[in-house]
């Protein structure tokens, strides 16, 4: 039998926010949302497709620059998220993409989350009764 004490989360995720969602008393309930640091296309003034800032007549790459900062603020992101899943003994990770997979490779290898039950599921955007109602159904 299931002790009542086990804490229990759904954090539906993509790259744009993360919504989380307590489970208690088998009821959900949405608890915060999470606006994303990550930027998918960040252009500054002066600055052409691909090209760095004033490049002038010589167009250099900018690629390794941007995917700095993305990978950056990815990290950023997913220990915004890590801080707000301390506490829960079992976590839903679910939404559309791949964030869900990144953000559980992180916690595997994060000692802090060893004894946290993640589960991950495949989920499109939802409305948040749909949100609410795919959470309650995983865990009960």
């Amino acid at each position: 039998m299931e002790s009542q004490d086990n804490k229990k989360l759904g954090l539906w995720m993509n790259m744009g926010k993360a919504l989380l969602v307590n489970y208690q008393n088998k009821e959900a309930s949405l608890v915060e949302t999470i606006d994303s640091p990550v930027e998918s296309m960040v252009r500054y003034e002066g600055e052409t497709d691909q090209k760095t800032k004033f490049s002038g007549q010589s167009p250099s790459s900018n690629e390794n620059k941007q995917n700095n900062i993305h990978q950056e603020q990815v990290k950023k992101y997913f220990s915004l998220l890590e801080g707000k899943l301390s506490g829960y003994d079992e976590v839903l990770l679910f939404g559309p993409g791949t964030a869900k997979k990144q953000f559980l490779n992180q916690l595997a290898s994060n000692k802090a989350f060893a004894d946290v039950k993640i589960h991950t599921e495949d989920a499109d955007n939802l409305t948040p009764n749909q949100l609410l109602s795919f959470v309650r159904n995983h865990f009960s």
